[in-house]
């Protein structure tokens, strides 16, 4: 039997992670969803903003009720990860994506889209608490139509080459793209998840500067994630240094980690 998803479709929303929060403590089931086809807010990680222009791109929100701990939230914004690069990559073979810790999609050095999880934990009892996945991916928008500050920073999969994407069908196949991974994650564990999420690590091996909540700056060599999903960087003096959040950038390519969607 089909599953019966609640989604909405809005022209215009502030953000659609909000939406589906609002949703989701509705009582809305798993899968559920919400897609805009512009946001006036939309959000990233560390109070960002993301550029959501109207009728080009992707925005959108899934409720997620895993059957997982709620210590395991956190790891989702990998999965979610996955899922959309895995799909891109199908959907455009000519185009090689990657993924950089811990929630952006890319594409040539420069930013595509990018997740934000936000969840609402019930301690009393974890059939109740759920995860809400906001997904925002360039797909249609022309560098003509990119600000001229973001043009050396972010790209799309039209600006890449790719051909016309419809963002309603790709809406519904991310839906299924994510749902099998979190299935994954369920099941085997957050191993198999990421043993094909370092498949897209377009840090591993590389220079990388972390720049932590609290200003200290650390510079070195990322190593990847480790099993927890926490990234490790090397420094130059072989102290290993485990990232829990801040800003990552890439040697030579300050100012890509412009925030996730939602």
């Amino acid at each position: 039997m089909k599953t019966a998803y609640h989604d909405e479709f809005l022209p215009v929303v502030d953000s659609t992670n909000r939406r589906a929060r609002l949703l989701a403590d509705q009582g809305a089931p798993h899968g559920s969803g919400v897609r805009a086809d512009r946001q006036t807010a939309g959000r990233g990680r560390l109070s960002r903003t993301w550029y959501s222009p109207a009728g080009r791109n992707l925005y959108c929100s899934y409720i997620l009720r895993p059957r997982l701990s709620p210590a395991a939230y956190p790891r989702l914004t990998m999965v979610a990860g996955l899922a959309a690069a895995e799909l891109l990559q199908r959907c455009s073979p000519g185009v090689r994506v990657g993924l950089k810790w811990p929630n952006d999609l890319m594409i040539g050095g420069k930013k595509c889209g990018g997740i934000l999880c936000e969840s609402s934990v019930d301690h009393t009892d974890d059939s109740h608490s759920f995860a809400i996945v906001g997904i925002g991916i360039n797909l249609n928008l022309t560098s003509e139509e990119m600000p001229a500050a973001l043009r050396s920073i972010a790209t799309s999969l039209a600006i890449e080459g790719a051909p016309p994407v419809d963002a309603a069908v790709m809406f519904t196949a991310l839906r299924d793209q994510l749902l099998a991974d979190v299935a994954v994650f369920e099941t085997e564990g957050f191993q198999e998840v990421l043993t094909r999420w370092r498949r897209f690590d377009v840090l591993a091996g590389k220079r990388a500067t972390w720049v932590a909540q609290t200003g200290e700056v650390v510079a070195g060599v990322s190593l990847g994630p480790d099993e927890k999903g926490l990234l490790r960087i090397e420094d130059e003096s072989g102290v290993i240094h485990t990232v829990v959040s801040g800003d990552i950038s890439m040697a030579g390519k300050q100012g890509t980690n412009r925030g996730s969607a939602d």
